[in-house]
């Protein structure tokens, strides 16, 4: 064979043999990028028994099951959420060794989100892809041993504001007041002393059920019995820090700006319930702090804010330190919830109620634009907004009850009853009644405000005068008013409705 024929032979081996090599690399990203595909599935579900076959870091064998474990080790405070996996595009291969680029968004419980970049490593050993996987998969500034740990710190909780801007509910001093079992030698002694004491500050507390929970609780345990003003249990510390078994821890609450300032209407903060953190998705936890009644329940996430996070590394051995931060947000207070109460009229309205023995209500609505000035409620369940949710019977109105509002939906800002007609007249809340004193007197209906800035739409023009047996209701100085006594005559409503207009005169 002569020199040139043997040149042209090889040249032909090699045309032949190119394509074949093209076609086998080809073949091999199609199979590394399905091998990636198929684990960036089971890493969002965290379940790899699809994908039996991982190595660790090192090369050691990784089954599912250890897999999953080391999976949710490692993603620590945050294995209870699924992160979304994005790949950069295609893997990158150099022979035996592939990389594929992958975006990491974990959404955080309080809505917001943590995103990265990260890298899958794989290597063809014998004759197929093994992936690997270890801390570094998951973020790649954790070690070995690492894993993620979320830190939290507490926002300032917002304010209800009145009007004029004033705040009516904000953060106030507040000392909790509890028992330790063991420390207490009579137990129907501390409860009769306790129920005296409270008294003497007028503060509502049932003291009956207290032996009870002694008893279920762990003897260094710390039972709650009341949480208090600063400012009222200063006027009984004395008294309670010489009470044996008593024990308190001070802290701050979003309250009124009294105990009875619009209470029912404002609502209640404290330790979130069960019920409540459940509902949460996991944006509370045990100990944090939520609204639990009225407007501080209806606008819990408003007053909330965001806490600030901090996401970092920890090593599993106890009394750990966390690392550098990966990830940062700082603390957003809670909002300031604008009302359209307007101080002055609402001590008035709490004044009036003060001597009354029932359930009672007074609601007060500026008629020129239907702004509620006043939302007061009497003796009665705290929560219980009576003045808002009270289905007070009355006959039929003057005017088509629903162009008064009656069965309507309302945007006043809080849970209301609008009310119900039928053949034998309406039924209706003291809000109702107010309002539609205030739209018989303008001529037209407006549905009632509480929110600032809140747009109602105008309603239809009326006209007449509203008959309210057993409640008083009217108009004076350009104010709508509604006064009511659970089992009281028009007589009794009447004199409250006059002391309270007396005081805003």
């Amino acid at each position: 064979m002569t020199r040139l024929r043997g040149i042209l032979l090889l040249l032909g081996a090699l045309t032949l043999v190119a394509p074949l090599a093209a076609a086998c690399d080809d073949d091999q990203d199609k199979v590394v990028n399905e091998r990636f595909t198929t684990f960036l599935a089971d890493w969002r579900k965290a379940d790899f028994s699809g994908f039996p076959d991982l190595l660790t870091p090192q090369g050691r064998t990784l089954d599912a099951a250890a897999a999953k474990e080391l999976l949710a080790g490692t993603e620590g405070d945050l294995s209870a959420r699924r992160p979304d996996l994005t790949p950069h595009g295609k893997a990158q291969r150099q022979a035996s060794d592939a990389t594929l680029g992958v975006a990491v968004a974990w959404t955080l419980p309080d809505g917001r989100k943590w995103a990265y970049d990260t890298a899958v490593h794989a290597r063809l050993l014998g004759k197929r892809w093994q992936v690997y996987f270890g801390p570094s998969t998951v973020h790649p500034k954790l070690e070995d041993g690492q894993h993620l740990s979320l830190r939290a710190t507490p926002a300032g909780r917002g304010k209800i504001a009145a009007a004029d801007g004033t705040p009516i509910a904000a953060e106030t001093p507040v000392v909790y007041v509890g028992v330790e079992p063991r420390a207490v030698p009579d137990v129907p002694g501390l409860v009769a002393h306790l129920g005296d004491v409270f008294r003497s500050v007028q503060a509502d507390v049932d003291v009956q059920g207290l032996p009870a929970k002694l008893q279920a609780a762990k003897p260094d345990a710390f039972v709650d019995v009341v949480t208090l003003r600063r400012s009222d249990f200063d006027e009984i510390a004395t008294d309670l820090n010489k009470t044996p078994g008593i024990r308190v821890r001070a802290g701050t609450l979003s309250l009124p700006m009294t105990r009875t300032f619009a209470r029912a209407l404002l609502g209640t903060s404290g330790p979130a319930t069960k019920e409540i953190i459940d509902a949460s998705n996991g944006a509370l936890k045990a100990g944090d702090v939520s609204g639990l009644t009225g407007m501080q329940r209806r606008y819990d996430t408003q007053l909330r804010g965001l806490p600030g996070v901090s996401i970092a590394p920890l090593d599993a051995k106890p009394g750990a330190t966390p690392g550098e931060p990966l990830f940062t947000l700082p603390a957003q207070d809670g909002a300031v919830i604008a009302t359209t109460i307007d101080v002055k009229v609402q001590q008035a309205a709490d004044a009036a109620l003060a001597g009354s023995g029932k359930p009672s209500a007074l609601v007060a609505v500026k008629v020129s634009d239907g702004t509620v000035l006043a939302v007061a409620n009497g003796p009665g369940p705290a929560g219980y907004n009576l003045a808002f949710l009270g289905e007070i019977p009355g006959p039929a109105w003057p005017a088509d009850p629903a162009s008064l509002g009656v069965g309507g939906k309302w945007s006043l800002g809080a849970d209301v009853f609008t009310g119900r007609a039928d053949a034998t007249g309406v039924t209706a809340a003291p809000i109702g009644y107010a309002a539609a004193a205030a739209a018989l007197s303008r001529g037209a209906w407006q549905e009632p405000v509480l929110i600032k800035d809140t747009k109602a739409q105008p309603g239809a023009k009326v006209q007449g005068t509203l008959d309210a047996p057993n409640l008083a209701v009217g108009v004076r100085d350009g104010i709508a008013y509604c006064a009511y006594v659970t089992d009281g005559t028009s007589q009794t409503a009447g004199a409250i409705a006059d002391a309270f207009l007396a005081a805003v005169k």
